[in-house]
């Protein structure tokens, strides 16, 4: 998806849980591929306002790509977005679990600082039931096209709930790059798989 035009197009990055609009892997995107115009968006830990946000911005700036990891992942698989690129990263489709069983319930810190100016955020049972409710009564959208990255071993969510998400991803239409050297975590070998499926083709 090579930009043959003079003027930028526009990009989204969906951050992660815990994270923000100054995420550092957003510096990561926009650092390696200066082509787009990357917008500043942030999210909650709320996955179905997170997709109205996500819909609404998508309808405004009229996007070619967009780049989603983890719960941002899981975001964009169920956003409105059929003529842009969506890619998802290490897509959190078993995020109720991680949270129960990985990251916690309760109070956690942000990993980065936040334009609503929060510092850290809650968990509960309710949002974990609120995820598998949302996941089990709502059908991913394609994209123009569509492609899924999976680390080799992914620390967080767990290697079988990774091998789960890569079988559904796939059975919606999604090409699905293994990225061997990748972790959860957005790394530079991640984003050398981006641009080498996606951005440069």
């Amino acid at each position: 998806m090579s930009n043959k035009t003079s003027t930028l197009q526009t990009a989204i990055y969906v951050h992660g849980l815990a994270s923000g609009a100054y995420s550092l892997n957003l510096k990561k995107m926009t650092d390696r591929f200066p082509q787009f115009t990357w917008a500043i968006a942030e999210y909650g830990e709320d996955l179905a306002k997170n997709v109205e946000h996500l819909n609404r911005l998508v309808a405004k700036l009229k996007p070619s790509l967009i780049v989603g990891t983890s719960m941002g992942g899981l975001t964009l698989l169920y956003a409105d977005a059929p003529n842009a690129t969506k890619v998802v990263h290490n897509p959190a489709l078993s995020i109720a679990d991680c949270v129960r069983n990985t990251i916690g319930l309760g109070e956690h810190p942000y990993k980065c600082r936040r334009l609503d100016k929060k510092t850290t955020f809650m968990l509960t049972e309710e949002m974990c039931q609120a995820y598998e409710a949302y996941i089990a009564s709502h059908t991913p959208s394609l994209g123009r096209a569509n492609y899924a990255i999976f680390s080799a071993h992914d620390e967080l969510l767990g290697d079988d709930a990774a091998t789960r998400a890569q079988e559904f991803v796939s059975s919606l239409g999604y090409k699905v790059v293994i990225d061997p050297e990748g972790v959860h975590s957005l790394t530079p070998s991640t984003i050398d798989l981006i641009a080498k499926e996606v951005i440069d083709k």
